[in-house]
Order: structure tokens, then sequence, then C-alpha cells
């Protein structure tokens, strides 16, 4: 009896030392953010001390993962047209067959349709750049020549129009010519171009064959989104307490929502900008007017220097064949401009990200210079979620002071 007395009070020893480990629980969320921060400050260490390593591994893992991450790129492009087609028109056929298979049908004429107005496109631009090229080849010595004979009827310009032309005269265009045929011509360099070659051609039967694992991981997703998104919520809800879980699907729905907005006014703003080129580009009698408003509304893509990018080509096919219709492009450039900068982008894209002007032109200069064009177009979505998430905390810790905050003029 008395050993088994001892036993007990050992027992209740052992649990009365073990209570203040029950306090330690990862329920309390003070123990499980501090414990969250350490493992991530120790992470940070581990890379610091290991960078080389880990950097290398990582952009093996990338290199693996790049042709998925493209499909899904692709796929949440292609999602605007696939949307359209079965919300907007095949919605309304009542046939319970065709319903069964419309999701197939509309990736099909999605694809379809896009690569049709790829190699439109390409038709368009590719042919009238060579010509045009060819033509900037021919005309660059006179072109340069008018030039110089311009410097001599400029007082600041007119002291270096003798330098400029003793330049312009021992410039002979045959040497040109004659140094790079000499490089292609060389059996050091031939075999140096050779091996370059195979490299080349190694490198794009890669990346066909990595777009093409993009471009089925792409249909994949897009055939089965919906299943995806309900078990990428259940992984949440399953890893994280429900509070926790809902704030993350909310950050990813916003995120999901800015980026489809944004990429889908973006594209929108740069189509009506391109067909505007082209109708007021024919009705001025501009030459090459489907390639101007093709070319004006891809390079309209790319925010902020895409619009400058696509005059400056345009004026330079223009100039070589009238430098009075270059001009007159100019200023229809300068309008067209000023009328998306003012008008149809703040209404387009404006109302699709939410994002004020000046945190739009911070993402974009943000972006641009970490990421170049990528970087401009990613982190415009992301800063309007970020803003987006940060009025929601404010508004509700104002609320919750009770604090009547009003906008005053400075």
């Amino acid at each position: 009896m008395e050993e088994k007395r001892e036993e007990r009070k050992e027992l209740e020893e052992m649990e009365k030392t073990s209570l203040p480990l029950k306090k330690l629980s990862f329920k309390n969320e003070v123990y499980k953010k501090v414990f969250l921060l350490g493992l991530a400050l120790l992470f940070v260490a581990y890379l610091f001390l290991n960078s080389k390593s880990i950097f290398k591994g990582f952009g093996v893992l990338l290199g693996i993962l790049a042709p998925f991450i493209l499909g899904g790129v692709i796929a949440f492009i292609m999602k605007i047209p696939l949307n359209f087609l079965e919300r907007k028109v095949f919605d309304k056929i009542k046939n319970e067959k065709f319903q069964k298979h419309k999701r197939t049908i509309s990736i099909a004429i999605s694809f379809i349709f896009i690569i049709l107005v790829f190699f439109l496109i390409t038709a368009i631009i590719v042919p009238q750049l060579i010509n045009s090229f060819d033509g900037l080849r021919k005309s660059l010595p006179s072109f340069l020549q008018m030039a110089i004979d311009k410097t001599r009827e400029i007082p600041y310009l007119n002291n270096y129009s003798d330098k400029l032309q003793s330049e312009y005269d021992n410039l002979s265009w045959n040497e040109i010519f004659n140094r790079i045929k000499g490089f292609v011509t060389s059996s050091d360099k031939s075999s140096q171009i050779l091996n370059g070659a195979l490299s080349t051609a190694s490198s794009i039967l890669g990346g066909l064959v990595s777009f093409m694992l993009a471009l089925i991981t792409s249909i994949y997703i897009l055939a089965d989104k919906e299943r995806l998104g309900y078990q990428a919520r259940r992984i949440c809800y399953s890893f994280f307490d429900n509070n926790l879980a809902n704030k993350i699907i909310h950050v990813f729905h916003l995120l999901h929502e800015n980026f489809f907005g944004f990429i889908r006014g973006q594209l929108t703003v740069s189509t009506i900008i391109g067909i505007a080129t082209f109708v007021a580009s024919f009705v001025l009698r501009i030459p090459n007017a489907a390639t101007l408003g093709v070319i004006v509304g891809v390079t309209d893509l790319i925010p902020i220097i895409g619009p400058f990018l696509g005059g400056a080509m345009c004026f330079i096919m223009i100039v070589i064949e009238d430098s009075t219709k270059a001009l007159m492009f100019l200023v229809l450039i300068v309008i067209l401009q000023q009328l998306e900068s003012n008008l149809i982008y703040p209404k387009i894209v404006g109302d699709e990200v939410g994002l004020p002007s000046l945190w739009t032109l911070v993402a974009i200069t943000l972006g641009g210079s970490l990421f170049g064009v990528v970087g401009m177009w990613a982190f415009i979505p992301l800063a309007s979620t970020l803003y987006e998430l940060m009025r929601e905390y404010t508004k509700y810790k104002i609320d919750e002071k009770n604090l009547d905050l009003r906008m005053k003029k400075i």
C-alpha cells in the first residue's frame, strides 16, 4: 500500500512539473509567432552562410519547375478568353451534351484564336520590318550626308560639320561588309560560329520541349481549374486554423483579382490603341497603316516606355519613305498617348486594379529596375494588393479607435 502511495505521489509531482510545459503549446498565438520568427531567422542565417550552394540549388529547382510555372502563366492569360466564351457565349446554349463539353470547346477555341492572332501579327510585322531595314540600308548613306549638310546651317553645329564630313568620307561601307565577310569565312571563327550554332540549336530544341510541356500544363490547369482551387483551399484549412486560413485565402483572392484585372485591362487598352493607330494612319494616308497599328499595340503592352519605343520604331519606318508623314505620325502618337494616359488607361486599368497613379508609377519603376518588363507587369498587381490590404487594416484600426479622420486640402 505504501509503495502504491509513493508511486501516486511521484506521478502527481511529474504532472505538476509538466503543467508549465502546456503553456508553451502552439495553440498560443504568441509562442507560435515567436517560434515561426525564430525559424525564419535561422533560415535567413543559413542562406547567408551557404548562399552559393543554396542559390545554385534554387537555380536548378527553378529550371526544373520553369515549364510548370510558364504553364501556370499561360493558363492565367488564357482564362480571359475562356471565361468569356463559357459565361457570355456558351452558357446561353441550352443543350445538355454541349454543356458537358463546353470547357473542352472553349479551351480549343481560345488557343486557336491566340495562335491565329500571333501568326497574323508576325505575318504583318516581319515582312514590313525586313523591307524597312532594307530601305534603311540603302538610304542610310544619303540620309547621313543630308544630316551633315543640315548641320552647316545651324550656328552652334557648323564648327563640327567639317569634322563630321571627314569622318563620313573615311567611312567605307565596302570595308565594313568585307570585315563581316572575313569574320564569317575565317576558319577559327567558323568553328566558333559552328559551335555557337550547335549550342543555339540545342537551346532552341530544349526551349521548344519546355514550351510544349508548359502548353500541356496550361491545358490541364484550365480543364480542371475549379478542382485545383478546391484542393488548395482544403490544404490551407488543413494546415492552419480557420481564422488564419481565411486571411490567407483572402490575400490570394485579392492577388488573383488584381493580376487578372490588370492583364485583362492592359490587353484591352493595347488593343484599343492599336486599332486607333491603324484607323488614324489609314485616314491620314500614312504608309503601312496596318503594320504601324500592330507595332504600337504590341509595344503598348510595356508600361510607360512601351509607347515611346513603338513610336520611335514606327517613325524610323515612315521617315525613310516620307518625312512629312513621319512628322504627322509623331503628332498622332502624342495625341493618342495623351488620350490613353488621361482617359482610357485610368478608366479601364485603373478600375481593374484600383491603384492611384503615384503608386502605379512607383510600382513600375521598382519592378522595372529589378526584373525588367516582367517586373513592371508583376509589381502593379502586387502593389495594388498591398495597397488594398493596408487600406483594410487602417480602416479596421481607425474604426476600432472610433476616430473621425477626413481628408483636408493643404
